[in-house]
């Protein structure tokens, strides 16, 4: 028998479970005098695979056909916990490029460009109705305000979607590992921003599972599988998954190295190799550049088997301030301080519940269903969400808006984090501050700012007051559509109007952004059902 040449693509977009036990059933039946020139190097990976005199047609990458393949690596630099690791884009792109520039496979011009998207600004943020001013340097760790970031936001969506300096074949999201973790429906709300902009420019977005540096500090790597592969089928555009996670834990200890930068330089080429046998279904040891052999072939089993692989099952039970109460009552009871911002909700609250067959009424037999308030610790403690489980089954909070001085833009960076960890006057940090204070299961976090990004930018409000410092009428409907969906389930959006310039159309669209909203920090799933 001739030697076995490996001329075979396995490509993981398309490789079916029969075509896998097809395979093995080869490999298991053939007898030893059939398969004695198959290779198998010292780790136990092939690294030679069938098919005698049918070379396979080379794999192009290059979708778009403009003779560039241009992949774009988004990561992070810095992660919203302090000493947390985040996950850096540079090297894994780095060595990406190195793997495809000298690949003899491939004919276009190869360009990989990492983004960090970290970043840090200093805002004047106005606080109170009062409207002093205070200086505070904001961030962007998560995908939601690295997409919702004022400055640079033009130049930024124009990337994106390939009407930049570049092209984009394929654009890989990665994130921080700790909101992945903590926070996985925030994490999947920012994909789903992140990969619908980028399927808009005819590029394919990719979605790539990462791993945490230390496994005793985050989630264990089984959630973070689920998680990933969650979002990946819940997305509203059609989004492949990199099983870079898989292909770490796979390697054999010494492999593992250890570095500051996470991740580590074997990782990182973990992560390049991932992406390179995703996208074309054979191992980055096919390349005339070859970090690690053994790292290599480990990484495209990895990758072959995982297409193959259940990787999740189930309802999703993590717990976190954006997980669904499941309230099936029809009389809701509920509880608030009585300030005028709470009211603005409740109106907003009472307008959702007129569309619904279920009634809201106040306080009741304890424990009631829900009370809701302020946030955050730097206004009135007597006026905050109450978390008690004996009075109340869950408690909602929402971060105070800044005043209308600066409210308009500084809201839009304030979605994060802003000046010290513990700071709670932003989305993320009304969320963190109820994992840090071990609120949960009772505390659930209302992301005003967030729901305000995007009315914003489907062109429903254009400021988010309706005076000098009360919130925009849709914006409390867009509130409330996310907390009734986040309670029951549900959302009763009922038929749109036709006039969509009128009034009635943009509250219906506010309630529909709040209940898209809340289904997708619910469920990870970027696709809400359709609902009367």
């Amino acid at each position: 028998m001739k030697r076995i040449e490996k001329n075979i693509k396995i490509n993981a977009y398309f490789w079916k479970p029969t075509s896998l036990l097809i395979f093995t059933f080869f490999l298991t039946a053939c007898s030893s005098d059939a398969v004695t020139d198959i290779l198998v190097n010292d780790e136990g990976a092939i690294e030679d695979m069938l098919v005698e005199d049918n070379q396979a047609e080379p794999f192009d990458a290059d979708i778009n056909g403009d003779g560039e393949l241009n992949i774009l690596i988004l990561g992070t630099s810095k992660s919203i916990h302090n000493g947390a690791e985040a996950f850096a884009p540079d090297n894994i792109a780095a060595e990406l490029n190195k793997i495809l520039s000298e690949d003899v496979n491939s004919t276009a011009t190869v360009y990989v460009e990492a983004e960090d998207i970290y970043k840090s600004k200093e805002i004047s943020v106005a606080l109170g109705s009062g409207g002093n001013e205070y200086n505070y340097t904001h961030y962007s760790h998560s995908l939601v305000q690295y997409y919702y970031w004022p400055e640079g936001m033009e130049t930024r969506m124009d990337k994106l979607s390939g009407k930049g300096d570049k092209n984009w074949d394929y654009v890989v999201i990665a994130a921080d590992p700790y909101i992945v973790s903590t926070l996985p429906g925030y994490y999947s709300l920012g994909v789903n921003k992140i990969a619908t902009k980028v399927a808009e420019g005819g590029a394919k977005p990719v979605l790539m599972m990462m791993w945490p540096k230390n496994q005793t500090s985050l989630a264990p790597l089984a959630l973070f599988e689920e998680f990933t592969y969650r979002t990946a089928e819940g997305a509203k555009v059609a989004l492949e998954t990199i099983p870079a996670g898989l292909a770490w834990e796979a390697l054999s200890d010494e492999k593992k190295d250890e570095s500051v930068i996470h991740p580590s330089p074997n990782g990182s080429y973990t992560a390049a190799a991932a992406i390179y046998s995703q996208l074309y279904g054979q191992s980055a040891s096919d390349s005339e550049y070859v970090y690690d052999a053994a790292i290599a072939e480990t990484v495209f089993l990895s990758v072959a088997n995982a297409a193959n692989k259940n990787h999740f099952s189930g309802d999703r039970n993590f717990i976190s301030p954006f997980k669904s109460c499941g309230i099936n009552d029809i009389v809701i009871h509920y509880n608030h301080t009585g300030t005028s911002s709470e009211n603005g909700i409740l109106g907003g609250l009472n307008w959702v519940f007129g569309k619904s067959d279920k009634v809201l009424e106040r306080d009741g037999p304890s424990p009631i269903n829900f009370n809701f308030g302020r946030a955050n610790t730097n206004f009135e403690a007597s006026k905050r969400y109450r978390v008690d489980a004996s009075a109340f089954d869950f408690s909602f909070g929402f971060p105070m808006q800044d005043g209308s001085s600066t409210g308009n833009v500084s809201q839009l960076y304030g979605i994060d984090k802003r000046g010290s960890q513990t700071e709670n006057g932003t989305d993320l940090g009304v969320a963190l501050h109820m994992v840090r204070e071990s609120e949960l299961p009772y505390a659930r976090a209302i992301p005003v700012r967030t729901l305000f990004a995007q009315l914003k930018e489907m062109n429903i409000i254009t400021s988010a007051y309706r005076d000098n410092w009360h919130m925009n009428r849709d914006l409390d409907k867009a509130i409330a559509g996310y907390m009734y969906t986040l309670l029951t389930g549900d959302c009763d959006l009922g038929t749109a109007p036709v006039d969509q310039a009128s009034a009635e159309w943009k509250s219906w669209a506010a309630h529909k952004i709040g209940y898209e909203t809340a289904w997708n920090l619910m469920y990870l799933e970027g696709n809400a059902p359709n609902c009367q």
